[in-house]
């Protein structure tokens, strides 16, 4: 019974990543909303079954994910303080900008959007769960496929789906008639840019995990290479391919500019990577990686738009680009809030102050992660968003040169790559600040510690902590 509640609990959080892309990616408060309560249930009920020792965390799981979960428990204690009233010259000694735009008496707070930061702390507070949880559930090599499966599977509906209403003209989002982004795939997303990110992301859960099925030995003659491409005709494997197919049609008619390219070059950086750490060079793998680009792209992706893709690209002009000049004018405003930032979530009330009359819009975001975490959270919080994904990309790289598991590798490989998109596209888009994108990339890092702690299958498994301990 209680393996059967654990289990259950493992099942709704793979329906939680499926569902959070869904309405609009969760970007509206009453779908981040709900984000956080599911993930709140999941994690008290978690909570409930280790105090009452029916589920254990394994040491070696612990001792992986413990430096990047502390970090991220540590930016959510800093959200706190953000929201917390301080004495008025602790203020000014911290931030003397929001001492400055304070208006009313007694202790004053760092944030000066103080209820957008409260929101953005309870959303920190559920993706760092996330976080947790995908190393708590994810105990088993079974488990790990098919959470990357299930990301596959998502991501691959989203991209039929987007295609669908673009090659159709049938332009629905998430049952609403779509009033952004008609001629380009979105899905049930809003952006194009935000779906390009989340299909990048699933594409490396699904390069991963065919990776994880390439057979590493070479045929002796033509007759054992004939039977290993008619049993791959028959296989799942060729249904994977398939979907990776699907997916990166999709990502080509999203014309996201940096989505493709950041794809692109994770896709080439992490393939160096993994044959750095293979120590040998690869003909069979490298062969499969150059597929993504030569086939699906230039072959299959001709045939959906890539030329106009690569249009779109070449008349790209800097001085046409608002997102590169709104980026310009953030810069103003990370030198007024360098350390404590203006609070969580408070960007599209602060930017209108350091916005000229010539830059037209609205712009809720900064158009670059990096400078959004910063104005907000300020540059010391930043810094430790960043040790995350490094770390997590370390642990990943070692599960590349360390462990020998099929599996192991290539969910490794995935958390590189998405790692290193991340680092790339989070230049020109605030891919991180949408729910559904910001969860799908927590719980993909999270894989590095459940990669380097999971037992090889048939070894002994380790001794795990429970509620005594």
């Amino acid at each position: 019974m209680l393996n059967r509640l654990e289990s259950g609990l493992f099942a709704l959080y793979l329906a939680i990543l499926v569902w959070v892309p869904l309405p609009f990616a969760s970007n509206r408060p009453w779908g981040a909303g709900l984000m956080v309560l599911l993930l709140s249930v999941v994690m008290f009920l978690w909570l409930l079954l280790f105090a009452a020792g029916r589920v254990q965390l394994s040491r070696a799981a612990w001792r992986q994910m413990r430096l990047p979960f502390t970090l991220l428990a540590l930016v959510q204690l800093w959200l706190l303080l953000q929201c917390i009233p301080l004495p008025r010259v602790v203020i000014e000694a911290l931030s003397p900008q929001a001492y400055a735009w304070h208006i009313q008496q007694g202790w004053l707070t760092l944030s000066l959007d103080v209820a957008a930061t409260r929101f953005y702390l309870l959303q920190g507070c559920a993706l760092t769960a996330g976080f947790f949880l995908t190393t708590a559930l994810v105990n088993s090599q079974s488990r790990l496929r098919l959470l990357l499966q299930i990301l596959v599977f998502s991501g691959t509906f989203q991209a039929a789906y987007g295609a669908f209403m673009v090659l159709s003209g049938v332009e629905y989002g998430f049952f609403v008639e779509k009033y952004a982004g008609q001629g380009v795939a979105t899905g049930t997303f809003v952006n194009r840019n935000h779906l390009a990110g989340y299909l990048v992301m699933c594409l490396s859960a699904g390069i991963g995990l065919l990776l994880s099925q390439l057979s590493v030995h070479r045929p002796a003659n033509w007759k054992h290479r004939l039977e290993g491409w008619l049993r791959m005709l028959m296989s799942p494997k060729i249904r994977l391919r398939i979907y990776l197919a699907v997916m990166v049609i999709a990502l080509v008619l999203t014309r996201s500019r940096m989505g493709n390219i950041a794809f692109f070059a994770a896709l080439s950086i992490t393939g160096l990577l993994y044959m750095r750490a293979s120590g040998h060079f690869s003909p069979r793998i490298m062969a499969f990686l150059g597929s993504l680009i030569l086939v699906d792209t230039l072959i299959l992706g001709r045939w959906f738009g890539f030329d106009k893709l690569v249009q779109r690209i070449e008349q790209t002009r800097p001085e046409t680009e608002g997102r590169l000049w709104s980026n310009a004018y953030t810069w103003d405003y990370l030198e007024r809030f360098p350390l404590t930032g203006s609070g969580g979530g408070s960007f599209y009330g602060i930017f209108p102050n350091f916005q000229p009359s010539d830059l037209r819009g609205f712009y809720d975001h900064a158009h670059n992660d990096y400078l959004e975490f910063a104005v907000e959270l300020g540059i010391p919080a930043t810094i430790v968003l960043m040790l995350v994904v490094l770390l997590t990309a370390r642990q990943a790289f070692q599960v590349l040169v360390k462990r020998r598991a099929p599996v192991l590798k290539g969910t490794a490989f995935a958390v590189l790559m998405t790692a290193v998109w991340g680092g790339l596209h989070s230049t020109a888009d605030f891919n991180l600040q949408i729910p559904a994108n910001a969860l799908t990339f927590v719980t993909i890092l999270a894989l590095a510690a459940v990669a380097g702690s999971l037992q090889s299958v048939g070894a002994k498994p380790s001794h795990g902590l429970s509620a005594q301990d």
